[in-house]
């Protein structure tokens, strides 16, 4: 079934999209840059959008170490511009389409949610078993021509599949025809509506007590050790033949729901929680004046009032 809206690329929608990714950045010499000349810039680009002749630009390089290596890609301030058209345009026709316990990258969901959300499986089915799994590289194996088919499932327009297609040739990763840049804001979006094929697999076609994704990391509940291993076994066949994507070789694990699960980096069990120890030395080395309340707010939701004190007197120093 495809969707019949058109992608508005008046000049007004343009200009929206540039707002809506301008909101909350710093000013960057790109952007300053792009602003100095601000409506011509949007004006052309709204042309070249309009006539056909846009042409996607490269990409900066950015290597991100935080729990892992990441290379990010950083595009061009207009072509941000249209990724966050193609975002806009995308999540009404697409959103609505995934499971509720798909939880990164959508609104009114988020990280601390899927904690919440987690924590109330285990709760749900202490006597249960569960397997905590992820993908590898998925932004890199990401199949483009399964990319587009799917894509073209939905979508009719062929002003917004061009600019799509555009967008996802504007870059390859280390195999001819696979990756999505980590740096895109279309990306996201793009890895709900590929990781969608996998997530209904797992809910209508295997139909676990419970199951639940945010990004490539996700947790599924069973009855017994034995029929979760058999899910897992038809589970890492159809990633492999559908959608040519394979498992973390480190993070593929079973275990009963008793033992608890680190997961989205808090420790959690059927009765309690608490950060790991791995996002703790985390956050001791990262620390400053600008995260300091996303930090205690994290502490607060996963931790004990004796922890949150003791990370008051921690920060009183750097105060």
């Amino acid at each position: 079934m495809t969707g019949n809206s058109s992608i508005d690329i008046s000049l007004a929608n343009v200009w929206r999209s540039y707002r809506a990714f301008r909101a909350g950045k710093k000013p960057s010499k790109a952007i300053i840059e792009f602003e100095y000349e601000l409506l011509d810039n949007i004006i052309k680009l709204t042309s070249e959008l309009q006539k056909g002749t846009y042409k996607h630009g490269s990409y900066a390089h950015m290597i991100v170490n935080d729990n892992k290596r990441r290379d990010i890609a950083v595009a061009l301030v207009r072509d941000r511009v249209v990724h966050r058209l193609l975002y806009d345009y995308l999540v009404p026709v697409w959103d609505k389409t995934f499971i509720y316990d798909a939880w990164s990258c959508r609104q009114s969901k988020g990280l601390h949610a899927a904690i919440e959300r987690a924590q109330l499986f285990l709760r749900k089915y202490p006597d249960s078993w569960l397997w905590r799994a992820d993908i590898t590289k998925l932004f890199d194996s990401v199949d483009k021509v399964k990319m587009k088919q799917l894509l073209r499932r939905r979508l009719s327009d062929s002003k917004a599949l061009w600019l799509l297609d555009e967008t996802l040739d504007s870059y390859c990763s280390f195999e001819e025809g696979r990756g999505i840049p980590i740096g895109n804001l279309t990306s996201q979006i793009f890895a709900n509506i590929y990781l969608n094929e996998f997530d209904r697999f797992i809910k209508h076609g295997l139909k676990p007590y419970a199951y639940l994704r945010y990004g490539d990391d996700w947790l599924c509940f069973a009855k017994s050790k034995t029929e979760l291993e058999d899910m897992r076994t038809q589970a890492i066949e159809f990633l492999s033949k559908e959608l040519k994507l394979s498992l973390h070789r480190n993070i593929n694990l079973i275990t009963p729901v008793s033992k608890g699960v680190s997961y989205l980096g808090v420790d959690m069990w059927p009765n309690g929680r608490r950060i790991d120890s791995e996002a703790k030395t985390k956050m001791k080395k990262n620390i400053n004046l600008r995260n300091i309340s996303s930090y205690k707010s994290l502490i607060s939701k996963h931790e004990s009032t004796k922890h949150v004190a003791r990370f008051e007197w921690t920060i009183s120093d750097i105060i």
